[in-house]
């Protein structure tokens, strides 16, 4: 489970880096991937935030706009229960038996691309 949200969080930055792109039409299956990535995003910024003591992220509210403008620049379209969804996946990292620190640590590089995005709490 953990591997399958870690796995997320490593294409994250090269979805939401430098490739720009949109994609001319989407399948059901690629908007599951879509909607999986943006609230696996959310959910690991979100639990840098809470479990991390990450400094000067925003409030949840500003990082989940921010990922929906990150989808949004790419011509996603995101179905609705995003907030359930990553809910659902925060919950799966709060009970992960990866230590706390080795958590922090990965999500801290893997999100860097992402958090930069942000506005400053």
């Amino acid at each position: 489970m953990r591997g399958a949200i870690k796995s997320t969080l490593v294409i994250l930055p090269l979805l939401l880096g430098a490739c720009q792109q949109r994609a001319p039409q989407t399948t059901p299956a690629t908007q599951e991937a879509q909607s999986h990535q943006i609230a696996a995003l959310i959910a690991g910024t979100r639990y840098l935030k809470t479990q991390c003591a990450y400094p000067g992220l925003p409030s949840d509210g500003q990082i989940e706009q921010a990922a929906y403008g990150a989808a949004h620049q790419r011509g996603w379209t995101l179905p609705g229960g995003l907030g359930d969804r990553s809910e659902n996946l925060y919950q799966q990292l709060l009970r992960d038996k990866t230590p706390q620190a080795t958590q922090c640590e990965e999500f801290r590089q893997l999100l860097q691309p992402f958090i930069t995005t942000l506005p400053r709490a």
